[in-house]
């Protein structure tokens, strides 16, 4: 008998939807059009899963920890046993789709350190190669994404992904929510697309590569499930100028420029909510599961609801206050640390993140949320895996 790793319960959980929790009221905007009604969709028998991976510095015992639960994961997935008791607790998929994206979406053509690219970075697109700290074994290339039946080995899917996954030479201004939309989001409706379907423009007037570059990677009738996996908050860049060290507009230091000019010169979360949910013709077949800086003491457990409030309540009384956003006077030039592990050092608020899995959920999306300040992933795969279970 096998021990269940909490990342692949907590993915399941995406898919059940029993990952849930009310909605901080904090969250922003609130409905943005309607979607399909009429009869419900049949169960998705397949499944279409999206990792973003952050690949700044600071990531290598994380992106470990989470190659270490990976087998256990696609295990649950193919047999559908959740507690390891070799009995199934839920009907396991026939076949997934998995690929792999990073945070990096440039500096708006402003050079910047940290940051190789600076027009596009890397664009949402699936990454194909090997890091070069990936580890030995490993290909140097791959598809762009991995086909899997559930008659196949794990291993045969843990392991391309652990390849793709490795790398912390990345950008350090992550734009996770902007890299998630453009991988996914293809230039016109389709059939697994809601009714209202609008496809979103971004950086120089570019569209999606959902239906481009990465055709045939997210199915018509599948689950579409996205983790990201990351220890900072998003900073998806409405305003390019955000990242000109000599700019007048934003005249703060530099890595504190997210921060302090969120309101201006970010995107406005709605993008996400809306533009996530209307690639798929039922919010029940899109499932978001971030593994982020939440202490680990308010992480829910498995099968346990999210409480919101604690993490990104409007009422700062409510709030723990460790996911207060605010420069840490013993540093700066950075904000004060969410987490600080000695097995995997720092972390920081992730507000947006959470703000766009509260509002997803409550507008009927599979929702599981995790802590990434831990060396230890268990947890967090058993939430992924109660919330992609069908």
């Amino acid at each position: 008998m096998y021990a269940l790793p909490r990342l692949a319960a907590c993915l399941l959980a995406l898919a059940s939807a029993s990952c849930g929790g009310a909605r901080d009221t904090d969250a922003g905007a609130g409905d943005s059009g309607p979607f399909d009604a009429g009869a419900p969709l049949p169960v998705a028998t397949d499944l279409d899963l999206l990792f973003l991976i952050d690949t700044s510095g600071s990531l290598t015992s994380e992106q470990q920890a989470l190659a270490a639960q990976l087998p256990w994961l696609f295990q649950i997935l193919a047999t559908g046993d959740l507690d390891g008791d070799r009995v199934a607790d839920f009907r396991p998929f026939d076949t997934v789709h998995a690929g792999v994206i990073t945070a990096d979406m440039g500096t708006g053509g402003f050079t910047v350190p940290t940051c190789a690219n600076s027009s596009f970075g890397d664009d949402g697109i699936l990454r194909t190669a090997s890091a070069p700290a990936a580890p030995l074994w490993c290909a140097a290339s791959y598809p762009s994404f991995i086909e899997w039946r559930a008659s196949d080995a794990p291993e045969a899917i843990a392991r391309p992904l652990t390849c793709l996954s490795a790398g912390t030479r990345g950008c350090g201004f992550e734009q996770p929510l902007e890299a998630v939309l453009k991988a996914l989001s293809p230039a016109a409706a389709n059939a697994g697309t809601a009714a209202n379907y609008a496809s979103p423009r971004f950086l120089g007037n570019t569209a999606g590569h959902g239906d481009r570059a990465h055709a045939g990677f997210v199915r018509d009738d599948s689950l579409l499930a996205i983790v990201v996996f990351s220890d900072e908050d998003d900073c998806s860049a409405r305003d390019p100028e955000l990242f000109n060290r000599d700019s007048a507009a934003y005249n703060a230091d530099l890595n504190l420029r997210c921060f302090a000019f969120a309101g201006e010169a970010l995107h406005p979360l709605d993008r996400y909510v809306d533009g996530l949910l209307q690639l798929r013709r039922s919010p029940d077949r899109l499932a978001f599961m971030p593994i982020v800086g939440i202490p680990r003491d308010l992480e829910p457990g498995p099968g346990q609801p999210i409480d919101f409030p604690p993490l990104i309540g409007a009422d700062l009384s409510v709030r723990d206050d460790r996911m207060r956003q605010r420069v840490d006077p013993a540093s700066p030039t950075r904000l004060f640390p969410s987490c600080n592990e000695a097995d995997t050092g720092l972390a920081f608020p992730p507000l947006r993140i959470v703000r766009v899995a509260s509002m997803l959920e409550e507008r009927g999306a599979r929702v599981g949320l995790a802590s990434i300040c831990t060396s230890d992933l268990a947890d967090a795969v058993e939430v992924l895996a109660r919330t992609l279970r069908r």
